[in-house]
């Protein structure tokens, strides 16, 4: 009897203490009326089962949730946007996310996952997911082998469009993300790529990704590393090139460009591109920009360009301003470089230059 009254007090304490994290989210309705839970430092240990259940999006960012059991979002089927940033899921069961089916966003970055112990089917009730973020998880403990990114569990993401995750050491993407044929933007938002045991990024690193990609990220790269000068070849229609502050060289950058020659691109963002850690016979920290080296990029309809802290130190006729569209270019950023001071011959490739684009 003692021990049925315990039972009781301890189900009535636990309820209690639901309701409290429960009232202490906050609803709010978006532009288009639409409601929103906040529910973001509240401490929940799990996801709370009785919010508003017309809820369009919920933010359950910030809280030490360590795991999302199965049918843990049965109750908001109509939900569209589910931001779970910040917590300290390390495990996911293969029907954590059944009932989503209106699901399109879900975050779930900056957590501990391990995206090679996800379960395969984990994703398949997500049939209408149009942007996945599981970056900022969990690295692998040895870097010096080949990092097998989970195929099949992305392959059912079949309506995928954007998709931020993090590059490891000896990427390995197979065949399973052929599958993601609507991917228009992958964001590589932690780079962990450094130089060391041959490492390079190949010609067929990309291969499996959709040819129709439009974004291509790999930004913060703060070592550097190798890449085979086919490395793009595989996105054929790339408007955006970010390599900000990876450290691969000027040098690799522009040659990398190839199969860009004569089209359209939005942005090619090369800022700190190079650093002062890297000066060898190969790719010096001083660059000196030749016609050679612009041969690719001087063909490109570029809208924005910025070669801002890339090391240029100087620049010969017909390369730096030699572009064959300058009508194109709306935005054009060189600062924070070490350029001298204008000489003669400066002066009339930037003059003729800007004559061109008017």
């Amino acid at each position: 009897m003692r021990k049925t009254i315990n039972l009781l007090v301890l189900s009535i304490i636990i309820e209690v203490a639901n309701g409290n994290l429960v009232s202490s989210c906050r609803y709010t309705r978006n532009i288009h009326h639409k409601l929103i839970a906040h529910c973001e430092n509240q401490g929940f240990t799990s996801v709370p089962r009785n919010l508003r259940r017309d809820i369009y999006e919920l933010i359950l960012s910030n809280n030490p949730i360590h795991m999302l059991t199965n049918n843990s979002f049965t109750n908001y089927s109509q939900m569209e946007r589910l931001i779970l940033t910040g917590n300290n899921i390390s495990v996911i069961h293969q029907d954590a996310f059944s009932g989503l089916n209106l699901l399109k966003v879900l975050k779930v970055n900056d957590n501990l996952i391990n995206i090679t112990t996800i379960p395969h089917g984990v994703f398949r009730h997500l049939i209408n997911l149009a942007v996945l973020d599981i970056s900022r998880n969990k690295m692998p403990l040895d870097t010096n082998i080949p990092f097998l990114y989970p195929d099949v569990t992305f392959s059912t993401l079949t309506r995928l469009q954007n998709l931020s995750m993090d590059l490891f050491m000896f990427p390995v993407f197979r065949s399973g993300f052929a599958a993601l044929q609507d991917l228009k933007v992958l964001n590589f938002a932690t780079c962990n790529l450094h130089n060391s045991s041959g490492f390079k990024l190949f010609n067929s690193t990309f291969e499996n990704f959709s040819p129709d990609l439009r974004e291509l990220y790999i930004s913060g790269c703060r070592n550097f590393f190798l890449m085979e000068h086919g490395l793009l070849e595989h996105f054929p229609n790339l408007k955006v090139l970010d390599l900000s502050k990876s450290y691969v060289h000027l040098y690799q950058a522009l040659r990398i460009l190839h199969p860009y020659q004569d089209k359209n691109m939005s942005v090619i963002n090369f800022h700190r591109i190079s650093d002062n850690s890297i000066n060898e016979n190969n790719f010096p920290y001083s660059v000196i920009i030749t016609e050679e080296l612009m041969k690719y990029l001087r063909t490109i309809c570029i809208e924005a360009l910025d070669l801002s802290k890339a090391g240029i130190v100087d620049y010969q006729q017909k390369s730096l301003f030699s572009f064959k569209r300058p009508e194109c270019i709306k935005t054009f950023i060189i600062s924070a470089n070490r350029l001298p001071s204008s000489t003669a011959d400066h002066y009339f490739q930037v003059v003729t230059f800007f004559q061109k684009r008017n």
